[in-house]
Order: structure tokens, then C-alpha cells, then sequence
């Protein structure tokens, strides 16, 4: 049997179970019912990607029309939400840094002093990675600027493929590039969903700032520990053989020092949103739209139609649209009733809480994946933050934390793109992971529980 009788046989196993689906919801007359299953089929779809996000997201937005489960204004709601509006100025961001060079650059410069030392090389590649994050909202074009560099200074230091070394050098620009930068509200998908969430059925707008400022105690213990678990692999990197790898760089053209400016600009307005209260989301817009014009050559002239993927602005609005459905029809309320009093939330236990608010976010995103799982952890927030007599804002930040720890790879997409870019052995990234998301439960969550009482929060 080849490849493509393999994907037949997919799509038509993917059609049966649509099918079913809506043989099951043609005789559903509950709409709350009606909701929960094209919601979960939607959840599982995105999950398992067992159809592409666009055609899940089409799909979803089809069965809540045809069955009249929620205005049009509701259904299409996630389209006016500064989340969708973040996600497409980063993808155009994205773009422009990749077409101009600009990122090669940026790594070049850092790495171009790293000498023969592991340590140093480890420190600096991580360090990069989590630089990287202020400068490219969005975490896969850093993973695609990253995993090469990883991969070039492993072979420039004499370590092979596949030895230690290299595999330590690569899981740190993965883990690096992604995790600790769950402190940087524009830096990460989930972030952006959550915070598109927030505001779409909450009312809520996070501040950069402020994000910030509480979520920076967990990520700094992910990214020591980042450093503590991958140091070790100096062992295997072969010292005799690497090579000095200092050497000249490249001046940067001038359409690189203008968009670095750029950047480096709305890095400012956004650090400073408290202040002047402008949204992230139209900071980047504004950053977008300059970028888009042609005589500023920042992107090519058909970039919007040949490098500029918009699939995952579709995946963000057929999350935030399955939430506000969920919502209108009151699917939010009878869950949170059901669910929340499980998680055994007090007013009289604060740090019982954020464990129990936070692992129950590591295990919804397991089950969902970090992307998807703001659409079932957003509605309950508010019903959390009654319970636990905490502020719903405070809530969503032990989510975050939660989304933000992965015990197992596949949690988090981009440690799958890693994965094929680099030659990683799961197993080996899962132990790191796995390490991880212990020492966020034993250091991290207990740090952010002492700093959000001193700074007012709890």
C-alpha cells in the first residue's frame, strides 16, 4: 500500500467520523448539546490534526451556522479580538525578518564570539533563544532561525550528528526558544489565544507589562533549569576537537537596520503599555503595516501571497469562536459547575490553588495541546477565581503557567518542529521536559505564589 492509499484511507476514516458527528447532532435537540459535541470535535480535530486547522475551523463555523446555535456576530467574534489581529502582524513580522535576513544576522552577531567553550556556547544559545522571543512573535519562525544555528556551531565545534554534544546543543535552542519566553505575552501562540480569549469573553486586557512582571519567577526557573539539565552534555562534546568559530560578520544592509529599529521601537511600546495603554495587538499592527510597504522593501511585493501562511489566524478564530459559542449557550456555566468544585478551590488556601488551578491547566493542554487549550481553561476562569476568592486576571496567570509546562513533547508544537529540524531523540527531550515541569512545581509555582503576594495580586 503506498502513501497515497494511506491518505485515502485517512480522509475517508476522517469523513466517516464527520458523518457520524452530525448524525449524532441531528438528533441532539439540546443546543447545549449541540454545542459540546461540535466543540469537541472541533477540540479533537485541531488535536490530532486529522484535517488541516483551516478546514476544522471552516467545518466548526459551518455546523454552528446550519444549526443556529449562535448569531453570526458571536460565531465570527474571534475576527474583532486584538489576539486574531496580533497573530497576523507577527506572521507578516515573522516573514519580513526571515526575507530580510535579519535573523541570520542577529544569530551571526551573537554567536560570532562563542570561541571553543561548551559552556559558553550553551549559555549563549540559550540566552538567544529567549532574546529572540522579544524581537519574533511567534515561536516556529525562532525555532526555524534557531535549530540551524545549533545544528552549524555543533558541527563547527567537532561534535558529529547525533552525539551528545550536538543533541545538547540543539535541545537547548529548542526549549530555550520556546519555554522561558511564556514571560512575553506577544511571544507565544497560547499567550496570544489566552489573551485573545481573555478579552473576547471576559473583557479582559492584559497589560505587557504587567504579564510580565508575573509570569517572569516561573520562567526564570525553567530557563536555569534549562541551563542546569543541558550543561552536563559538555561531556560528550569532544573538547579537543572544536574549532574557533569567531569570525567576521557581515555589515548589516540597510533594510535590516531599518526594520531592527523597527522592532526594537515597538519592543518599547510595548514594555510600556502600562504607561501610554495603547494594545499589543495594534502596536503590531502598526509595525505590520510598515513593513508592508513596498519602498521600504522589508517584504517581498506577492509576500501576502506566497510567504505569509494566514492558516493559523483561521486556527485562532475557530478557537476563539467554539469559546464564545460555548459561552453564548451557557456551555461554560454548566461545565464550571460540574468541574471547578472538583479542584477543591478555597479562599482559605492560596497556594493550594495555584497548584490546583495550574496542574489542571498542564493536563487540559496534554489533552488538547498548549494552542488549543484556552478555549476550555478561559470560560472557567471566572468560576475558578469565585471559588478561590482570587482575581480572574490571577487566575489566568496560573494558567498560563500551566499551558506553559509541557511533561511530554508533542504538548508543544514547536518542540515538534524542533524535532524535525534537528535530529533529537524524544526520548532525551522528554526527560528534559520532564525535569522541567518538576522543577516549576517545586520551585516555579511556589516563587510566582510568594512574588504575586508582594506585588499585590493574590
Amino acid at each position: 500500500m503506498n502513501i497515497r492509499d494511506d491518505a485515502s484511507i485517512l480522509l475517508l476514516a476522517a469523513g466517516a467520523l464527520c458523518v457520524v458527528g452530525m448524525i449524532t447532532l441531528t438528533g441532539a435537540d439540546e443546543p447545549l448539546l449541540r454545542v459540546a459535541i461540535v466543540g469537541g470535535l472541533a477540540i479533537f480535530c485541531f488535536a490530532t490534526r486529522i484535517f488541516p486547522e483551516l478546514v476544522t475551523t471552516l467545518l466548526c463555523f459551518l455546523a454552528f451556522l446550519m444549526l443556529d446555535l449562535a448569531p453570526p456576530e458571536v460565531i465570527f467574534s474571534g475576527f474583532a479580538s486584538g489576539g486574531i489581529w496580533l497573530m497576523i502582524s507577527g506572521l507578516i513580522i515573522g516573514t519580513s525578518i526571515t526575507q530580510t535576513g535579519l535573523g541570520k544576522q542577529i544569530a551571526a552577531r551573537i554567536f560570532a564570539r562563542t570561541g571553543s567553550s561548551y559552556t559558553r556556547t550553551v549559555v549563549l544559545l540559550s540566552t538567544s533563544g529567549l532574546l529572540l522571543g522579544l524581537l519574533v512573535p511567534s515561536t516556529i519562525p525562532r525555532i526555524i532561525v534557531m535549530m540551524p544555528v545549533a545544528v552549524s556551531l555543533a558541527k563547527e565545534m567537532g561534535m558529529p550528528t547525533g552525539s551528545r554534544g550536538q543533541i545538547g546543543l540543539a535541545i537547548a535552542a529548542a526549549t530555550s526558544t520556546l519555554l522561558p519566553t511564556y514571560s512575553i505575552l506577544t511571544a507565544n501562540l497560547p499567550t496570544i489565544v489566552h489573551y485573545g480569549a481573555l478579552e473576547t469573553l471576559l473583557g479582559i486586557k492584559a497589560s505587557y507589562a504587567d504579564y510580565f512582571i508575573a509570569q517572569f519567577p516561573a520562567n526564570l526557573v525553567r530557563f536555569a533549569i534549562i541551563l542546569a539539565c543541558l550543561l552536563p552534555f559538555a561531556s560528550g562534546s569532544k573538547p579537543g576537537q572544536m574549532s574557533d568559530n569567531s569570525g567576521p560578520v557581515d555589515p548589516m544592509t540597510r533594510t535590516q537596520k531599518h526594520l531592527l529599529g523597527l522592532l526594537f521601537l515597538a519592543i518599547a511600546f510595548w514594555a510600556t503599555d502600562s504607561l501610554h495603554g495603547i494594545s499589543p495587538a495594534w502596536i503590531a499592527m502598526a509595525v505590520a503595516t510598515i513593513v508592508l510597504v513596498p519602498q521600504l522593501k522589508m517584504l517581498k511585493s506577492d509576500a501576502m501571497k506566497t510567504s505569509v501562511d494566514m492558516t493559523p489566524v483561521f486556527f485562532l478564530a475557530g478557537v476563539f469562536g467554539v469559546s464564545a459559542v460555548a459561552q453564548h449557550v451557557g456551555l461554560d456555566t454548566l461545565v464550571a459547575d460540574n468541574l471547578v468544585p472538583s479542584l477543591g478551590l478555597s479562599p482559605d488556601s492560596s497556594l493550594h490553588n495555584i497548584y490546583a488551578i495550574a496542574g489542571f491547566s498542564t493536563l487540559i493542554s496534554h489533552l488538547t495541546t498548549a494552542p488549543a487549550a484556552p478555549v476550555v481553561l478561559v470560560p472557567l476562569a471566572s468560576a475558578m477565581a469565585e471559588a478561590a476568592n482570587l482575581p480572574v486576571l490571577t487566575v489566568a496567570m496560573a494558567q498560563i503557567i500551566g499551558i506553559a509546562t509541557p511533561f511530554l513533547p508533542y504538548q508543544a508544537p514547536p518542540l515538534l518542529v524542533a524535532m524535525a529540524l534537528a535530529p533529537i531523540p524524544v526520548p532525551t527531550l522528554t526527560r528534559v521536559c520532564l525535569v522541567l515541569a518538576i522543577g516549576v512545581a517545586i520551585i516555579g509555582i511556589p516563587l510566582s505564589w510568594a512574588w504575586w503576594g508582594l506585588i499585590g495580586i493574590m
